[in-house]
């Protein structure tokens, strides 16, 4: 990737990616760093909303890159903590496709553990990460479903990192698409007990 490129992505520069000729779209198009990140990356990684709406305008294809994990925009949108960012990518996925004439189904895609934008979200401390779950799981409840190579489901997930307000959200959400499913052949009862009796001993 052009270092220009680079900064303008990373410093939040959206005017960089204002009225961009066609042919400097096919240029960022193909534009990605030793990691395979595209400038959409590079601009949410760095949270640039600006940046990131201009280039999503300009260029929506991009949307649907992966990178050298195969993680698309939306699993990093989801690991910044910015829901703004995650509500701006999912807005554009709902408009239909010119080519195919459907939607792309941007929340479906997985990185190569597996995991959706939701199992992302569920991983990281950010302040934002509630109202990204909250807003994945209201897109789609069958998010709630989906099982990670390591067999983790996003409940799962939630119990084992002992954020049960978000755990409750998504049984609440998505009562009929809920898999308690975890890794190692354990499911979500297992968490719960694990997380929960290391705290019981102090009272024993």
């Amino acid at each position: 990737m052009d270092p220009e490129v680079f900064q303008a992505a990373s410093s939040g520069n959206s005017s960089f990616f204002e009225n961009l000729s066609e042919s400097k779209c096919n240029t960022l198009q193909q534009a990605t760093t030793i990691e395979k990140n595209t400038v959409l990356h590079v601009a949410l990684r760095f949270k640039n909303f600006e940046a990131a709406k201009s280039i999503v305008n300009s260029i929506p294809g991009l949307m649907y890159k992966t990178n050298s994990k195969d993680n698309t925009p939306l699993h990093v949108a989801a690991r910044v903590g910015k829901p703004s960012m995650v509500k701006l990518l999912i807005d554009h996925d709902k408009k239909p496709d010119v080519e195919s004439g459907g939607r792309k189904q941007l929340l479906n895609m997985v990185n190569q553990d597996g995991d959706t934008a939701l199992h992302v979200a569920l991983r990281y401390d950010k302040d934002g990460q509630f109202e990204i779950v909250k807003e994945l799981i209201k897109e789609d409840p069958r998010l709630a479903e989906r099982v990670n190579n390591a067999g983790e489901s996003a409940l799962f997930l939630a119990v084992d990192r002992e954020l049960y307000d978000m755990a409750s959200h998504i049984l609440s959400a998505a009562p009929d698409n809920c898999s308690n499913a975890g890794r190692h052949g354990m499911n979500v009862l297992h968490a719960l007990v694990i997380r929960t009796s290391r705290y019981s001993i102090f009272y024993i």
